[in-house]
């Protein structure tokens, strides 16, 4: 029989009720519905009924087999579909025997699995999933599937990262290991020589790592984009330079960091530095390092003052957020800076009261947002930044006689100040400034 055309096989592995005869229902999505299917009697009959290059899913929400729905099960299947996904697994081993040709396995809840193993022999497994388990460690086994290019392992029992279980994966591109309980990770060794696995996506958030030395990274070559967020991180740092030519996205958002040094990374390319959720009191020193960044997060850190001198020298810089730092009264540089590709500067829900503007080149910035700060004069943005489309200072006491004076500039769309307001909806007092125009405003 000809292969189906499917993408998919959805298993739920719930059960051992009696089973009858299956039809075909079809449904939403080109998807063949199958509410029971009996595979210790008229299973392989009923699938093989199928017509051919019609449906996309099969879906199949009581199966009955054998054993386990994996091994020889997960063979018999690559008879039918291209990709295998099982609902609920409740065996605690989780077998891929040779010759199992199927290009995805994606098991969505596996409570009980303890233990993935993976034969010798041809296996054309390109993808593998596998949520909510108990597996403590990438199976030994995982190097037995060379066509892997996708591995994901999330919210599992995880404690360590070695990269050496991945050393015969050489075509492995994502990892995600999210939401395990990481607190080790332990580098490539040199058995092999100077072996660099092929991971370009490197998902780690959501673990228990505190003290991170970069050097265990140092083999990842490719690497384009790395997810440390939410983990305990203290320190990331390196005795030696780490080399990332191709990196492009650093997230060590909602952290501990204090302080951050990348002196230790060279990543010409990167483009996205998220650090925000951290306990930063000011923007990070040598970000000029980073010639190509084009957006920088440093939100909801402990700043009392945002001086935006650090960032000179970063030309292709496009927008930066610094909101949320309750602390931060004013921005400023302390030495001149130039950013002739910054379009949009966030500085929200802080303390600002001040935007001191000398020394600040800002060519072709469009909008500046100061919403929900303590601004009670309107900062000169609009003469020191000529380019400025628009910026907000929406939510800040501003008398209401200055806004009655600028009434044009607000009008214009120039001066944010949100919608009309309900005299009801301002309880320190309010102005109208044109008809059905009333803003709230500090009388």
């Amino acid at each position: 029989m000809d292969r189906l055309s499917a993408l998919l096989l959805t298993l739920i592995a719930s059960g051992s009720l009696p089973v009858s005869y299956s039809a075909c229902i079809p449904a939403m999505g080109m998807t063949c519905m199958l509410e029971n299917l009996n595979m210790l009697t008229d299973g392989l009959t009923t699938l093989r009924q199928i017509e051919p290059k019609v449906f996309y899913n099969i879906q199949v929400r009581m199966l009955r087999v054998p054993n386990n729905p994996a091994g020889a099960f997960l063979i018999r299947a690559a008879e039918f579909v291209n990709n295998v996904e099982i609902f609920v697994y409740r065996e605690q081993e989780f077998q891929i025997l040779a010759g199992t040709n199927l290009n995805v396995v994606n098991v969505l809840e596996a409570k009980s699995l303890k233990q993935i193993v993976i034969a010798e022999g041809d296996i054309t497994i390109k993808e593998l999933y596998v949520y909510s388990c108990m597996l403590d460690r990438i199976p030994p086994t995982i190097g037995n599937l060379p066509l892997l290019t996708d591995l994901t392992f999330y919210r599992c029992t995880m404690r360590n990262l070695s990269f050496n279980a991945l050393r015969k994966n050489l075509r492995l591109k994502t990892l995600d290991l999210s939401y395990n309980e990481i607190d080790t990770i332990v580098p490539l060794t040199n058995a092999d020589g100077e072996v660099s696995l092929a991971i370009e996506n490197l998902y780690l958030g959501s673990n228990r790592l505190e003290n991170l030395d970069m050097t265990a990274f140092e083999r990842l070559s490719n690497l384009t984009m790395l997810d440390l967020q939410y983990n305990n991180l203290m320190k990331i740092a390196a005795e030696r330079t780490v080399s990332w030519p191709a990196m492009e996205m650093l997230d060590v958002s909602y952290n501990q960091l204090s302080t951050i040094d990348l002196q230790w990374l060279s990543a010409p390319n990167l483009k996205r530095l998220l650090m925000s959720n951290n306990l930063l009191d000011k923007i990070p020193q040598r970000l000029r390092r980073f010639p190509n960044l084009q957006l920088i997060g440093l939100s909801y850190n402990k700043m009392a003052a945002i001086d935006l001198a650090p960032l000179n020298g970063l030309p292709t810089l496009s927008s930066i957020d610094v909101s949320s730092n309750p602390a931060a009264r004013f921005i400023r540089s302390s030495r001149p800076v130039r950013l002739p590709m910054l379009d949009t500067l966030y500085a929200e829900n802080c303390a600002l009261n001040r935007f001191n503007t000398s020394g600040i080149d800002l060519p072709v910035i469009g909008y500046i947002s100061l919403a929900n700060n303590n601004f009670s004069t309107i900062p000169p943005l609009g003469q020191s930044f000529p380019a400025i489309v628009s910026f907000s200072l929406y939510n800040n006491p501003l008398p209401c006689a200055l806004l009655k004076a600028r009434a044009e500039l607000i009008l214009s769309g120039k001066l944010i100040l949100g919608p009309p307001q309900d005299a009801s909806e301002c309880p320190d007092g309010s102005t109208t400034i044109a008809p059905s125009f009333l803003l709230c405003c500090k009388a």
